[in-house]
């Protein structure tokens, strides 16, 4: 009965600190998903203030921003860099724009990154 009992606690034990990895990762993979659409979100506003920038009305910081007072961006920032290159096809120049948008945000430890690119031609 004692030998019995002794198997059955070393079991339940295994499978309560098996059970508390499982949550504890399952916790790390959510923070990971947040913190990625949240600089997903933060790459998209950079390539879109430059775009904007380039060919549109203007934005506010085309290059690099860190949000501060933005629900949903806190400790986040973008960073976009531009280039252009000219193509020549007979008689017409057209410019070609690349726009890389690198978002980042941080939580405690965690940094996570997420590029954004766009190309144009006008």
């Amino acid at each position: 009965m004692l030998v019995i009992a002794l198997f059955v606690i070393i079991v339940l034990g295994l499978l309560g600190i098996t059970m508390t990895r499982l949550l504890s990762s399952s916790s790390e993979t959510v923070v990971y998903e947040v913190l990625g659409q949240r600089a997903l979100n933060a790459a998209r506003a950079g390539v879109d203030c430059a775009v904007a920038n380039q060919f549109g009305t203007g934005c506010n910081n085309p290059v690099n921003k860190t949000f501060i007072n933005v629900p949903g961006l806190e400790n986040c920032t973008y960073t976009v860099l531009a280039n252009n290159k000219a193509i020549v096809d007979g008689a017409k120049t057209f410019t070609y724009w690349t726009f890389a948008s690198i978002g980042e945000c941080s939580a405690g430890n965690t940094i996570v990154n997420r590029t954004v690119y766009v190309d144009a031609k006008i």
